[in-house]
C-alpha cells in the first residue's frame, strides 16, 4: 500500500473543514476519521483526505499534528485496533496498523474569513494550484530539529524529540503519509466542504436576566437564550488596503494597496459566519461540481453550520449591523440560503452562485458550465455545547456546563455539551451516500446534533420558522409531536411557507449583489 493516485482514482473522499484547528472544527475532523476508519461500509481500499483550513500556518501545523496523533491512536491502540488484530489472528494473518494510518491524509490551507482577499487566494490555490502539509511536527505543531526522524532531512545522529509523532528512527514508506509532509498535491475534486468557522460577537452575559429566565424555564432559557450581550455594528478592517505580516527573513511588503477606495460597510459577524464562506463555496465550484450524467445528478456537498437558536432576520439589515443579535441573525440567513437554493422562485437568482467562476482551470472532475451537476447545500447545527465562542472565565464555563447537564436530564434533546457529540450531525451528512440523501430528502431538512438523557448522540430534525420540518405542510402535520420544538413555535401554514420563499429570494438577491460588488472592489476578477 502507498499514497493513493489522487489524479486518477475515485477511491478517495475529499473533505474540507474551515476552523479545523480547535473546538467544533477539530471534533468534526476527529469524528470523520473515526467513522471513516471504523465503519464496516467503508471499503478498505478507500482513503480519506482532510483539507484543514485555519487562519495561520502555525494553527494548521498544530491541527495536523494533533490529528496525526489521533489517527495513530485509532489504528494502533484503540478498541477498533484490538478488534482488527483479533480478526487478523483468527484468519492466520497479522494486522498492520501502518496500513490503516496510511488511509488518512492531511492537507493544510489558510484563510481568514474576515479578509476576503485571503479567501479568494485560498480558493485559487485549491482550484488552480498545488497544496501540501507540514513535515512531522511536535505535538504542539512546532518544527522538529533539523534531521529528526519523521523529517526529510533525517540523520542517525539526531536524538528523537520526545513529543514527535513518529517514534521509530528514519521514515519508511509506511510512515510517509503521516510523518512526512505532502507537497505539490493537486486536488481533483472536493466531495464535501463543512463551513464551520465563525464568531459569536458576544461580549458577555446579562446575569440578572439569565437567573430569572433559568428559574422560570431552564430548558427554554438555555436553548433559546435572551441573556447574551452582543456587540452592535462591528465591522471588519478595510479590505482593499491592508498590510501582509512578513514571514521570517522577509521584508514587510504592501499588498495591492488601493488608496481612496470607498468601501461599503462589512459586518464582522456576518463576514465570518456567512459571507466569507459564501465566497469560498462559490470559488470552489470547479471542485464541487461534477460532469452531469444519469448516475451523477448532484455534485459535492456544501454543509453549513447553522444554530438551533432563532432570530428575526431583517432583510433591510441583512448583515445584522443594527441587530442586537448579529450571530443569531447570521444563522437564520443560512437557513434561508440553504432551503431557498432549490426553490422555483429562487433558482434563477441563485444560478450565478453555482456557476463555475470564469478563469478557473478545470481540475479533474470539474464540470463545464453547460453540462454540470451542481453541488447541493445542506444545513446542520451542533445543538448547544460548551465552546470558547462565548467569553466566560473557567468558573462560569464549569457552571454553565452543569446547567446544560441539568437541561439534558430534564429532557432537552439539544444539549450535546461536548464538541465531540456536537459534531455528529455535520459528519453524518458528510458521509451519507447519494442514495441516503435522496431517500431521506436530506437537503430539505435541518439536521441537529442531539443527545438523550444518557448523553447518547443522535441526529434529529429541527423545526425552522416558516419552513417547518421539511418545507411541506404534510411534514408539519406529521411532526407536531417531534421533540426539540420551541414552546412558542407555531404550525407551518401555506402563507408562512410563501413568505419564507419570498424572503429566501430577497436574501439570495442581496447576497449575489454583495458578492459581485466585492469582486469589483477587490479587483479579483480579470
Amino acid at each position: 500500500m502507498g499514497l493513493p493516485p489522487w489524479e486518477t482514482s475515485d477511491s478517495q473522499l475529499f473533505v474540507l473543514i474551515t476552523g479545523a484547528n480547535s473546538g467544533l472544527g477539530h471534533s468534526i475532523a476527529v469524528r470523520l476519521i473515526d467513522e471513516f476508519l471504523t465503519s464496516p461500509n467503508t471499503p478498505l481500499a478507500k482513503h480519506l483526505i482532510l483539507i484543514l483550513c485555519t487562519r495561520t500556518p502555525i494553527k494548521t501545523r498544530y491541527a495536523i499534528s494533533r490529528l496525526r496523533g489521533h489517527v495513530r491512536k485509532v489504528a494502533d491502540y484503540s478498541p477498533f485496533a484490538a478488534q482488527c488484530r483479533a480478526k487478523a489472528a483468527a484468519a492466520g494473518t497479522e494486522y498492520k496498523w501502518e496500513h490503516t494510518v496510511m488511509r488518512v491524509h492531511f492537507i493544510g490551507v489558510e484563510a481568514d474569513l474576515c479578509d476576503l482577499k485571503s479567501v479568494y487566494a485560498c480558493a485559487h490555490r485549491l482550484v488552480n494550484g498545488t497544496v501540501g502539509s507540514p513535515d512531522a511536527t511536535t505535538y504542539d505543531g512546532l518544527r522538529l530539529p533539523h534531521g529528526s526522524p519523521g523529517t526529510q532531512a533525517f540523520s542517525d545522529n539526531v536524538v528523537q524529540d520526545r513529543w514527535a509523532l513518529s517514534q521509530q528512527p528514519g521514515s519508511s514508506g509506511f510512515q510517509r503519509s503521516w510523518g512526512w509532509g505532502l507537497s505539490g498535491v493537486r486536488i481533483p475534486r472536493i466531495d464535501a466542504v463543512v463551513l464551520n468557522a465563525g464568531i459569536g460577537g458576544w461580549t458577555g452575559v446579562d446575569f440578572v436576566m439569565a437567573t430569572k429566565d433559568i428559574l422560570l424555564d431552564l430548558c427554554e432559557a438555555v436553548t433559546w437564550p435572551r441573556f447574551k450581550i452582543s456587540e452592535v455594528g462591528t465591522l471588519v478592517r478595510p479590505q482593499a488596503s491592508f498590510r501582509r505580516v512578513a514571514t521570517a527573513g522577509e521584508q514587510r511588503t504592501l499588498v495591492e494597496e488601493k488608496e481612496g477606495v470607498d468601501e461599503p460597510p462589512l459586518g464582522e459577524v456576518f463576514c465570518s459566519n456567512v459571507f466569507g464562506h459564501y465566497i469560498l463555496a462559490h470559488e470552489l465550484m470547479p471542485l464541487l461540481s461534477r460532469p452531469a450524467s444519469i448516475t451523477a445528478k448532484a455534485g459535492g456537498k456544501i454543509i453549513w453550520l447553522s444554530s438551533v437558536e432563532g432570530a428575526t432576520l431583517n432583510i433591510d439589515d441583512i448583515q445584522g449591523l443594527k441587530a442586537p443579535a448579529a450571530y443569531e441573525s447570521s444563522k437564520q440567513l443560512i437557513d434561508f440560503l440553504v432551503f431557498g437554493s432549490e426553490l422555483s422562485a429562487v433558482k434563477r437568482v441563485a444560478a450565478t452562485f453555482f456557476d463555475v467562476p470564469d478563469g478557473s482551470s478545470k481540475a479533474e472532475g470539474a464540470a463545464t458550465k453547460d453540462k454540470q451537476a451542481k453541488p447541493r447545500m445542506f444545513v446542520t447545527h451542533p445543538g448547544i455545547f460548551a465552546s470558547e465562542i462565548l467569553p466566560l472565565n473557567f468558573i462560569l464555563v464549569a457552571l454553565y456546563k452543569f446547567v446544560f447537564l441539568i437541561a439534558r436530564w430534564c429532557g432537552s434533546p439539544w444539549h450535546s455539551i461536548s464538541p465531540d457529540k456536537a459534531a455528529v450531525a455535520p459528519v453524518w451528512v458528510a458521509l451519507a451516500d447519494e442514495e441516503t440523501v435522496e431517500n431521506m430528502d436530506m437537503h430539505n431538512i435541518k439536521w441537529g446534533s442531539s443527545t438523550d438523557r444518557g448523553g447518547n448522540e443522535r441526529v434529529i430534525h429541527t423545526d425552522v420558522p416558516g419552513w417547518g420540518w421539511d418545507g411541506t405542510l404534510e411534514g408539519a402535520a406529521e411532526g407536531k409531536n417531534r421533540i426539540g420544538r420551541r414552546k412558542t413555535a407555531v404550525d407551518l401554514t401555506k402563507e408562512a411557507r410563501e413568505d419564507f420563499e419570498d424572503m429566501a429570494a430577497k436574501c439570495w438577491r442581496q447576497m449575489e449583489d454583495l458578492r459581485k460588488m466585492w469582486e469589483s472592489i477587490l479587483g479579483v476578477k480579470k
